[in-house]
């Protein structure tokens, strides 16, 4: 294993774990609350409590300016970024990475009709977050559904409008797979196609599969940081019209850094501290994705040197 490819497993794993068990070693619970307060001691000196508070020992992170524990809340967030990105990622390359390989082995060798369509090309050329933004934009607002329910719904999504990409991904791996003398050694001996597909192509196209289900995750977790720029967040936006405010009902952490984009210059720990954990672990995924390329490379030229 190279240090690239532990150094992304390394982080990876710990945000997996502070998302699963991290709750139970916060120092506040997530309904705890810093209201307004004015104490005096016992040399007569007053001292003004008004959230947000910066981050000190009682709050490592600070509050929000509710008055809310930020390290709590990001808490209660991770799962809703990591193992969303993680669902979106999985779905893609489960559906449009097997309907991909199958088009390659199974297709024409040429360009499809469906591949000369006009929706498939539109879909492969817009920026999918602009198409997720007006699929999403008027459920998202106030829902009466529950936020897992709604993480679930963008989740469908965002899978859907990017399973085209990677088809088209695997599709091209596949049709120069099919090619290699293993394969039509294969077909020579009267190997069915199915059985040509399971016992060759896909194993050793399941690299692929790895690398490509990594890179979806680094892409879901871009498109959760682009939408929460248009205040849709992962599990739903409560919006408030006096001021109009948007907050993410799940505290998934592209929505924390979207609702506290406005205290750039004055509360600033409360952008920049969702903002690190979030660049953190794509950086964690990124690492992964280089490595496992470098540790593929170099297994496969010892292979071809033997």
């Amino acid at each position: 294993m190279n240090k690239t490819l532990l150094a992304g497993l390394l982080i990876t794993l710990v945000m997996i774990g502070a998302s699963l068990f991290g709750t139970y070693f916060a120092p506040h619970d997530l309904s705890d609350q810093v209201k307004v307060s004015y104490e005096v001691d016992a040399n007569g000196t007053g001292s003004l409590t008004v959230p947000p508070l910066p981050p000190s020992a009682d709050y490592p992170l600070g509050t929000d300016k509710y008055g809310y524990d930020l390290l709590a809340k990001m808490l209660a967030g991770a799962p809703y970024t990591i193992f969303g990105a993680i669902a979106v990622a999985f779905g893609r390359v489960a559906i449009g990475g097997l309907w991909g390989m199958l088009r390659g082995f199974f297709g024409s060798g040429t360009s499809s009709r469906a591949d000369r369509l006009p929706i498939w090309n539109v879909l492969n050329g817009l920026p999918i977050f602009i198409i997720v933004w007006m699929i999403m934009i008027g459920i998202t607002m106030n829902p009466s559904v529950s936020p897992f329910s709604m993480s679930v719904i963008l989740a469908a999504v965002l899978t859907i409008v990017g399973i085209p990409s990677v088809a088209a991904t695997m599709k091209e791996k596949t049709m120069a797979v099919r090619e290699k003398q293993f394969v039509l050694s294969a077909k020579s001996i009267g190997a069915g196609p199915w059985t040509i597909v399971r016992t060759h192509v896909f194993p050793h196209m399941k690299e692929s599969f790895v690398i490509l289900f990594v890179q979806e995750v680094v892409l879901a977790l871009g498109l959760f940081g682009q939408l929460a720029i248009f205040n849709i967040f992962v599990g739903g936006t409560t919006q408030y019209f006096d001021p109009v405010e948007y907050v993410s009902r799940t505290n998934e952490w592209s929505g924390l850094i979207g609702q506290a984009r406005d205290n750039l210059f004055y509360y600033q720990w409360m952008l920049f501290i969702p903002l690190a954990a979030y660049v953190a672990f794509i950086l964690g995924f990124h690492l992964i994705s280089v490595g496992l390329e470098k540790h593929y490379r170099k297994t496969f030229a010892k292979v071809s040197r033997i």
